[in-house]
This record gives C-alpha cells, structure tokens and sequence, in this order.
C-alpha cells in the first residue's frame, strides 16, 4: 500500500436555499400558495399586504439617501449595505426633542424588533377599529359544522347507559372511520378502556386518599374534638329519651347507629369492562343516525341499515334474507343461485337488488365534509365573447399583494441612535433580503405558471372550443421544449393544479396523455379512446355485458386498433368491473 496526495478539480451543481425555495413555491396548489404567504407575512416584519395592487411598494425604485454614521460600528455595517441607509425621522433631529433611547444595548435580540412592530401595529389596529360605529354590519359567519363524532356522541349522551358503557363508547365512536367503519377490533378498544378504566380508579383513590389525611390532620388540630360526644353517643340518647314516653314503640327508634361503622367514605370505583358489554355498546351505537355506523363491514353495514326499515315491504324484508343469508352469490352476481336458495322468482329479486342500491356503503359520508372538497381552480380560460380569442388568466385574487413594510425604516432609524451590535444589524438585513427574494420569486412563479398554462391552452385550443373531442395527444416533453422550462417543473406546475374552463374544472393532468395511430394515420388522444370504451359500456345489454374481446372489436369498426389487453388497462383505469360483475337482472 501506498499513501499519497492527489489534486483533482470536480464539476457540481446544487441548489442555493433560494433555489429549493421557489421550486417548493411552484409546487404549492392556490390554497397551500396563500396559507404559504400569510405565514411569511406573520415570521417576517419586513414584509405586509398592500391590500390594493396600486398602493404596493416597489422597492427596486425606492429613493435611499446615505446617511453619515454615528457610530464606528454602524459605518462598517453601511459600507457593506449602504443602500439600506436612509434619512432619519425630523423627530429625532435635535437632541433635546429625542426621545430617550430604548433599553437595547450589546445584548438585544431580533425578538426585541417584533415586540416593537407588534406594538405600532397594534395600535393601528386599535385606531381603526374606533373607527367604525356600531351600525356597522357584522362580518360573514362561519357556519359551524358539527363532526360525525360529535353527533354521534351527543346521540349517545341520550341513551341511559352506566358510566362504564359511556367511556366504552366513547371510545369505540373516537375509533370510528371518515367512511362509517369501525376497522380497529374490539378486544384492542377493551384493552385501551380498562387501562383508562383502571387509571381513573387510581386517580379517584389517591385522591381520597388525601382527602383523608387532610380531615386527619385538622381533627387532631381541634382540641374541642376530645371534649364532644361520638355521633354514636348522640343517636343513644336520643333513643334513651323515647324510652321514657308511654307511647314508646320499637319502630320509632332511629337504628342508623347500628350500621354507623360502615365507611362513610365510599367511594365510586369504576368496574372493567368485558366482550360482552363491548358487544352490546357497539350494537347500540350501529342503531344511532345514520344506520350502518361502527359497522365492520360492508354486509354488517347494509344489514344494520335494512333493519331500520319501519314498516318493511316484501322488497326490504326479501332485500334484509338476501344479505343475511346470500351475501356471497350476491356479491358475485349469481342471482340464480339466490333464486333457487331463497326460493323467490326473478322479479322479486330484482326488486330486492334495487332496494339494496339505494343503501349507503359509507354511512360516515367519506373522507371529510362536503364544505372541504370545493376545489379552487389555479388559472381560468375562457372565450372572448367578442374576439372569440382564448383570454388566460391566473386565479390569484385571494393572495395577498405584499410590499416592503415601512417599519424597515423605523428599525434602520433605531440602528443608528441606538447602536444596534452587529448581530441584530445583520438579522435586520437578512429579514429585508428575504423580503425582497420573495417578491421577486412570486412574480417569476406567477410568470412560469402563466406560461406553462399557455402552452398548454395553445396545444390543446381545440379542446376550449368543442370539448373533449378536441384533446390531443400530449406529454411533459411537448411543454417544456416548447417552454424553454425543464421537464421537472413542468411536473411541479401542472402536479395538483387545476383549471376552469367554459366545459368544467379539469386537472392541468388531463391535458396530457398518450397517443394512438388511428385507422386514418392521424394521432388520437388515449382520452378520447377511454370516454369511448365508457360509452359502449353504459349502453351495453345489462342482462349480457360486452367482454373486453367484444369491446376490442366494437373500437375497431369505429377506428381505433386497441388490443384487447389494451382494453382491459383503460376499464381498470376508469375503474370500471369486468362483465361478469356488471351482469343486471
């Protein structure tokens, strides 16, 4: 082996802080952009919403005069950012009007210029809050939505159950699903509960406990106590004086001092709680609005919801037998097997079949409430209705229009009276450039996003003026060649992102697809092949569904050569079963 020194000169690309910052930005959706935004604007008091795009504050035109130093600290702070300097205040122009100086000194902090921010603005806040007289109309209510859990455990709270079925189900509620299911088994929740169970009860005792030594303690610190009669004592006499009556009898005598030795402290000591208890809760909660919750399964569901019927009809009663007693043929679509099993004719079958399509399979509503899923569309397209021109436009009108807030100047003022050390100098400055990267990063991501989205509407026009029919084939390359933009944030930008358009909202995703040579030579979108493969399947026999074989063909005859294997990829992808599954009576 042989040790030596080599020199060898290496080429490397990474990416500044700054860089990673703006691709996070161009991968933001509008409504991650804007909780982005308000953060930035709440962490850095350099920056502020000019509220009015016409009042925003440019900074690359800002008017800076150099000021002479006062200090040899803050000379060598301006000679490295002496565009930062600027006049001060006139109100700190002579020395017997200036105010007397703050307590900062060589061990301030950076937290010290919130606290004088926060302060100014506060009092504006307070100043135009004055402002407005009360025959002011209120601000727009949020409209409080109650949780399925909380509905559940308000339904719950009407139900006489003992403390121990209401801690049990409690939690089996707090265990249940977005959808309605309860998936965790029920010897888990068991477990879970008596250990909360046996913790209350220790809780419970040691504070009893020192109840006690409490009582004990000012007893003994009583001496009148040594000179008073027992309660047992006073209960005797009371009774010696009845015997002196003539109209004593035995029943009249208070006998409580007979059981006085019982613990006058008993206490309220929870019990555990076993499968059975845990069986009976848990039905209790299936039979709460909406029937089918905390169920744990689909059968057990829809069976749950089939016994809440009131007054059943012969469809219900036959649709209740067919999931008890024929879920799997049901399922499996084997309605000859449930004929001959449950003895029924065809009709009633399909009665009962149609009673179950109405029951719900997720009784919890889905993922979350309907009030979160509205999607709020990045950029809108839409036709001039007198140039019949496609006009592009981003939808950033809830995004606040920031500026560089005039407090810099404030603290700039403060750093030179007061002689700042150069720790809180620097972060002073620091605040400002990243106030001023992102000014600058918001509008290039403003400019990358609109034209991306350009390109996107330019291959795809025919799409905004006849609809789907009107896709093209289209892939991230296409964009980013013609762009001038690399591959990957092309990906960022249309990842999440959508559009409204006179035809709906679409994700930028589906603009983009593969192609397929058609009978005619002309490139077609896989899109269009896909809504085709939709339309012969919704306008099949339902007794005698088309197979993926025969749908192959049928796309032939209209000029699309699509493989059979072909066409079960785009059934999967449209989420659509096969032909045994879609068989209908």
């Amino acid at each position: 082996m042989k040790l030596s020194l080599d020199l060898k000169a290496t080429l490397t690309q990474s990416l500044t802080p700054q860089q990673i910052l703006y691709l996070k930005m161009l991968q933001y959706t509008s409504i991650q952009f804007e909780q982005f935004i308000q953060s930035e604007l709440e962490q850095n008091p350099m920056l502020e919403d000019a509220g009015n795009p016409d009042d925003a504050f440019d900074f690359e035109e800002e008017s800076e005069q150099v000021v002479s130093p006062k200090t040899e600290e803050y000379d060598e702070y301006d000679e490295n950012y002496s565009e930062n300097s600027i006049t001060p205040d006139p109100y700190y122009a002579h020395d017997d009007d200036r105010q007397v100086k703050s307590d900062f000194n060589e061990d301030n902090d950076p937290f010290d210029m919130y606290s004088m921010i926060w302060q100014d603005t506060s009092e504006m806040a307070r100043s135009s809050n004055d402002a407005y007289s009360e025959d002011d109309e209120p601000g727009f209510q949020i409209k409080a939505v109650t949780s399925l859990e909380e509905d559940l455990a308000e339904q719950l709270n009407l139900i006489k159950l003992n403390e121990e079925e209401k801690i049990l189900g409690i939690h089996i509620i707090g265990n249940i699903d977005s959808d309605g299911y309860l998936r965790r088994p029920l010897d888990e929740i068991i477990d879970e509960v008596n250990s909360y169970i046996a913790e209350t009860n220790f809780n419970i005792q040691h504070k009893e406990y020192l109840k006690r030594q409490a009582d004990k303690e000012k007893e003994e610190k009583n001496p009148a106590k040594n000179y008073s009669l027992s309660e047992e004592s006073q209960k005797l006499l009371e009774n010696a004086n009845k015997l002196k009556g003539d109209d004593f009898a035995f029943d009249k005598i208070d006998k409580s001092f007979m059981n006085f030795n019982i613990n006058q402290y008993e206490l309220k000591i929870l019990m555990p709680v076993n499968p059975e208890t845990a069986e009976k809760v848990l039905a209790i909660i299936q039979s709460l609005d909406p029937p089918g919750i905390a169920s744990r399964n689909v059968q057990e569901c829809l069976l749950a919801q089939c016994k809440s019927f009131m007054d059943p009809t012969p469809a219900q009663l036959l649709a209740t037998r067919i999931i008890n007693e024929g879920y799997e043929p049901f399922i499996k679509k084997h309605y000859q097997v449930l004929i001959r099993r449950l003895g029924v004719s065809e009709q009633e079958i399909k009665d009962a079949i149609e009673v179950i399509k109405r029951l719900n399979p997720k009784p919890g509503g889905g993922d979350s409430p309907s009030e979160l899923n509205t999607i709020i569309p990045d950029f809108v397209v839409h036709r001039d209705e007198d140039t019949d021109e496609l006009i592009i436009s981003m939808n950033d009108s809830r995004m606040p229009n920031l500026k560089l807030s005039k407090a810099y100047e404030h603290l700039q003022r403060e750093a030179e009276l007061n002689n700042y050390n150069k720790e809180t100098k620097n972060w002073i400055r620091g605040k400002r450039e990243d106030a001023k990267f992102l000014i600058q990063a918001i509008k290039q991501r403003k400019s990358t996003m609109i034209k991306v989205m350009t390109a996107i509407t330019m291959r795809q026009k025919d799409f905004f003026y006849i609809g789907k029919n009107g896709l093209k084939p289209l892939i991230y390359k296409d964009i980013a060649e013609e762009t001038g933009i690399d591959i990957s944030t092309v990906c960022r930008i249309v990842n999440g992102k959508y559009v409204q358009t006179d035809f709906g909202t679409y994700e930028l995703k589906f603009f983009f697809s593969e192609s397929l040579i058609a009978d005619d030579g002309q490139d077609v979108s896989t899109i269009i092949i896909k809504d085709k493969v939709k339309e012969l399947i919704n306008n099949e026999p339902k007794d005698k569904p088309y197979s993926d074989e025969i749908i192959s063909k049928m796309l032939k005859e209209h000029g699309f050569n699509v493989a059979r294997r072909t066409v079960a990829k785009y059934r999967e992808q449209l989420k659509i079963p096969v032909a045994r599954l879609r068989i209908e009576l």
